[in-house]
């Protein structure tokens, strides 16, 4: 089937799940037409000297699906970054690239869209729901303007009938298929109507229809004005037919550059006819690959290849376009949206997320129901004038304070983990500060993780019968809350600060391990030796328990004589080297305990999304 009715049918077919409508592209603006070029890039390996990318030259025009392609190792993921100016870390690269003639550098990211391999979502939001936040972060004007924006991007790329489908997350919870999760990764980047995409693998893992009809879509989008580049590997005849232009890459050097056509007549010539029947793109990216064990063989036939392109009528046609690209005002580029409308589009989506995470919301619930109950049924009705009723009461207080801690710290050390991959393409996408997304993942945790401490406070509160007075059961309430957030805070700042969760889990066990020993139960906090005693002042184990014992034991009715007498209460405390003095003292550390952990855990974060560029 020749390549435009091959086009023709699949269009037609995938107009009729309200794919591709000329209504809906009529809805997204007319973009500006922006010729991409490149000159003479090469890229090195800064350590081990070793050439990437050597003397790579091109161009694409507006209008013009490019696939860039060649086995693996040939430079195809080398080219996009450089042409991305994304992950070039350790890299030397010398060359331009130009949009419109002009160079740009990484401020090509203003003016397109990067639709990457790796398909990264917030599985429980809905495909509505998510392009709607997108298009707060993506889309400048009224809030009109992105409704007509979304459901223009909706209807070209075929996901109407999955708008209201939960994304799902891999292994986790079902969700929409791999080819509308791969054309909602081209709706996120369509948002903003860029006038250049960039594709990485758009069609791995999709079956041939599903390939088809995203290549299709990625036609569509070129021939309304936009300059699409996409890297492929190895594919099918007809969906190599559907490309305007190719690009083959081998051992870092431009083995052709034109259209399909020219490049079956370029390897013919060479030698290399491809046979009826069969696969042009396979049998060029065999003949340009580097089999193990016959690298010397390999190597020579494409040194050949690559230099009979070079002095080709195509080498010479390249050059002049390249050399031809006239300096013309670079696209508009996107802006950002204020932090207002940042702030408040991450923090829906985060409450959106946590609130429909059935193992985090409701699972903490019942756990520290759970959990309130056997304290409760452990310590019920202590009686406090029992010989050992004041060291249970004490010993109950130390595991609330434990249990308030370990779950809330290691339930939320998944904050960055789950999150980072997405917020390091966003962020790099230009769509947020790391301000905004730090604050709003940040509060988004407060109500889950103070909720379930409270539920499990109150139950055990009155199961084990503590005092019962309104000021001191309103002030237990707020030591558990404030020691519950340090727990939250200090998980956030370990999060953010280890370069992996293992690592992050593999410190907290310890860390915990030693502000807990210096809680103030295990060991008495005023006889600790001084190479030790440090620690104490460090841990929100000891300020909350010490808090939570001073507010105990402060006024008790239900023991003779300890109504009106402080000393007795004095003595008490005294036995743990705590003062009366120092409950609002402690309440006011662990607050400041909470401000420095977030500090230290954003300063973290920030330092980790920089270098990931």
């Amino acid at each position: 089937m020749a390549s435009e009715e091959c086009q023709s049918l699949l269009l037609s077919e995938y107009t009729e799940y309200g794919g591709l409508s000329s209504v809906a592209e009529s809805a997204l603006e007319q973009v500006e037409p922006s010729v991409l070029s490149w000159e003479e890039l090469r890229v090195k390996v800064k350590k081990s000297g070793r050439e990437l990318l050597q003397g790579v030259s091109g161009v694409t025009q507006p209008g013009q699906l490019m696939a860039l392609m060649g086995a693996s190792g040939a430079g195809k993921t080398t080219l996009l970054n450089t042409l991305l100016s994304r992950n070039l870390k350790g890299l030397e690269v010398t060359g331009r690239v130009l949009v419109n003639g002009n160079q740009i550098g990484r401020g090509i990211t203003a003016v397109s869209g990067y639709a990457q391999q790796e398909e990264l979502f917030v599985g429980t939001l809905t495909v509505r729901e998510y392009l709607n936040i997108q298009a707060r972060l993506r889309v400048n004007g009224s809030k009109e303007k992105r409704t007509k924006r979304v459901m223009a991007v909706l209807k070209q790329l075929g996901l109407l009938k999955c708008q209201h489908t939960r994304i799902g997350v891999i292994g986790v919870k079902k969700g929409i298929s791999g080819g509308e999760a791969r054309r909602l990764t081209f709706a996120c980047e369509m948002l903003s109507n860029p006038a250049i995409l960039f594709c990485d693998e758009p069609t791995t893992g999709l079956d041939s229809f599903m390939a088809e009809s995203v290549v299709a879509v990625l036609s569509r989008l070129a021939h309304s004005g936009r300059t699409v580049i996409c890297t492929i590997h190895q594919p099918a005849s007809q969906l190599y037919e559907m490309f305007d232009s190719v690009m083959f890459l081998a051992c870092g050097r431009t083995a052709f550059l034109g259209t399909p056509a020219e490049a079956i007549r370029f390897f013919e010539r060479a030698g290399y006819p491809c046979p009826h029947s069969y696969n042009p793109a396979d049998l060029i990216i065999h003949t340009l690959a580097i089999v193990p064990g016959n690298e010397i063989e390999c190597n020579h036939r494409v040194e050949e290849i690559t230099q009979l392109f070079d002095s080709s009528e195509f080498g010479e046609k390249l050059q002049r376009d390249v050399a031809a690209v006239e300096l013309r005002a670079a696209p508009a580029g996107r802006q950002r949206a204020d932090r207002f409308a940042q702030f408040s589009a991450l923090t829906e989506r985060a409450f959106l997320d946590n609130w429909r995470n059935p193992s985090l919301a409701r699972a903490k619930i019942i756990q520290k129901s759970v959990m309130g109950l056997f304290v409760g049924l452990l310590y019920l009705r202590t009686e406090i004038g029992a010989p050992a009723g004041i060291d249970n009461i004490n010993g109950a207080l130390f595991y609330l304070v434990c249990e308030l801690t370990y779950s809330t710290l290691f339930g939320i050390l998944t904050f960055l983990p789950g999150d980072y991959p997405l917020v390091v393409r966003e962020y790099h996408d230009g769509l947020y500060s790391v301000s905004s997304y730090f604050v709003s993942r940040s509060l988004s945790y407060v109500p889950l993780f103070t909720i379930d401490g409270l539920v499990m406070m109150i139950v055990a509160y009155f199961m084990i019968g503590l005092n019962v007075t309104l000021q001191q059961f309103f002030t237990c309430l707020l030591i558990s809350v404030l020691i519950e957030q340090s727990a939250s805070a200090f998980g956030v700042m370990l999060s953010t600060v280890s370069p992996s969760y293992p690592v992050a889990v593999s410190l907290a066990g310890p860390l915990l391990t030693l502000l807990s020993l210096t809680g103030g139960l295990y060991a008495n906090v005023g006889q600790m030796p001084a190479y030790i005693s440090w620690i104490q002042y460090l841990s929100w184990f000891r300020y909350g328990f010490e808090a939570l014992t001073i507010n105990q034991w402060s006024e008790v009715s239900a023991i003779p004589g300890w109504s009106n007498d402080t000393s007795k209460r004095d003595a008490t405390l005294e036995k743990l080297s705590f003062s009366a003095s120092m409950l609002w003292p402690d309440v006011s550390i662990m607050a400041a305990f909470i401000l420095v952990f977030y500090i230290i855990g954003y300063i973290g974060l920030m330092i980790r999304v920089h270098r990931a560029r």
